[in-house]
This record gives structure tokens, sequence and C-alpha cells, in this order.
């Protein structure tokens, strides 16, 4: 795993291993730092749990109160400041909690940090030894228009409503998933409020779906979630 606070235009090993084949499974997120949070090493993506391996995309506030997102056993762990590492953290206190169950875990998550949080986005994208994990789940209501348009990265207001929007390519030997820039053809948008499962091994997809955070307090798991056939 390789990771830098620079800019990837500012950092000579972004150019040096995007033009290296690294490997069968893989993870790049170019993203702007968030506001407020320390710009540093330990807060740069990804993040590591494990043999598990977390990129997120969006923020969560107040950030005043991220320090209440996990028990307090998980909050000692954090290696930085972030409410993106304390996402993946609370990931892996409820896959615990539910016995290895990832979408559970993460349904548990998304509802807990939704319900109790002001969040744009928690799309993320998890990969463990066996598996990809890719978390579509965004707020529209909340997407940062103001700021996309001064940056001129959005000029339409179709632009502005796919922000957030994750898509995935599927070939005999690949299975793609990217955000920004919808649509293209041949790319599947992925459904919001959802998670895309992607084996290792034979590249076979699942799509399932998670409980509306506004139907799961914080207080109750969410209803055990039930799996789209793609």
């Amino acid at each position: 795993m390789r990771k830098s606070p620079r800019r990837a235009a500012e950092e000579p090993e972004y150019a040096r291993l995007a033009e290296q084949a690294l490997g069968d499974l893989g993870l790049v997120h170019l993203r702007w730092a968030t506001p407020g949070l320390g710009v540093g090493y330990p807060n740069s993506h990804p993040f590591r749990f494990g043999p598990s391996t977390f990129a997120h995309n969006g923020a969560v506030h107040p950030q005043d109160r991220l320090g209440e997102m996990l028990p307090a056993e998980w909050e000692r762990r954090l290696a930085g400041t972030t409410d993106s590492e304390r996402y993946l953290l609370h990931i892996m206190w409820r896959l615990e909690e539910r016995r290895g169950d990832m979408i559970a875990a993460v349904a548990d998550t998304v509802a807990s940090i939704a319900e109790r949080y002001a969040v744009n986005s928690l799309n993320a994208v998890l990969l463990s030894p066996a598996k990809m994990y890719v978390i579509s789940w965004h707020d529209p209501a909340r997407i940062p228009a103001s700021e996309l348009r001064q940056r001129g990265l959005a000029s339409t207001p179709e632009e502005v409503a796919g922000y957030f929007h994750l898509a995935s390519l599927v070939t005999p030997d690949a299975v793609v998933v990217a955000s920004s820039g919808w649509p293209q053809p041949g790319w599947a948008m992925l459904p919001n409020n959802s998670v895309l499962v992607v084996d290792r091994i034979t590249l076979a997809t699942s799509t399932f779906s998670l409980e509306p955070a506004s139907r799961s307090p914080a207080g109750r798991l969410p209803a055990p979630v039930r799996p789209i056939l793609s």
C-alpha cells in the first residue's frame, strides 16, 4: 500500500506506480481533503485494518462529535483523526459483532452514521483478501454544488446531481468501479443505498440493498439485507 498527503500531480511515486501492474486487485483513490481535518500521512487514504484496505469519498459532520462514532476501545485504535478512518473501524467493529457478515456490518455502520450525523456521502471501497466491496450511499441534498461549480467540475444540473454516482464496468477478465463522469457507454450505475460485492477469483458480482437510514435508528440494527440479482 502506498499513500501520500500530497496532490497526485506533485507526488513522483504516483506517476511511477500508475504505469505499473501491481496485482489482480487494486484501489486508486484521489480526493479533496475535508476542511477542518489535518492534512498528513496518518489522515491520508487508503486506511488499513488487518488485511482490509479502505477508501472513502465524503464528509461527516459535526467534526467535534466524531469521537462519538466508535466505542472507546475502538476509538483508541485510531492512527489519525478523520471521519473516514472511524468509518472503517466502525465496519470492523460491527463485523466482529455480526460474526463475519460483511454486508450486515456495512448496513449497521451506514445506518448508525447517517442517523447520528450530517453526511453528504458514505461512498467507499473496501478490499479484503477475497472480495471487493463497493458502498454506494449519498445524500443528493448535500452535494457541494457551489464548490463544484467554483472548481469548474460541474456546469450543468445533471453534472452536479451525478457527482456522487458510482458505476461499474464488467469485462471478461475484470470488474472496474469508478466515480464521476457518468453516463458512459458500457458502464452500469450502482443504485444509491447499496453494496456491490465482487469475488476476487471468479469476478462474480452481487448487489445488496441497504435499508434507508431514516428507517434504522442508531439504537436498532437494520433489517436483514436481501440480495438483488445482477
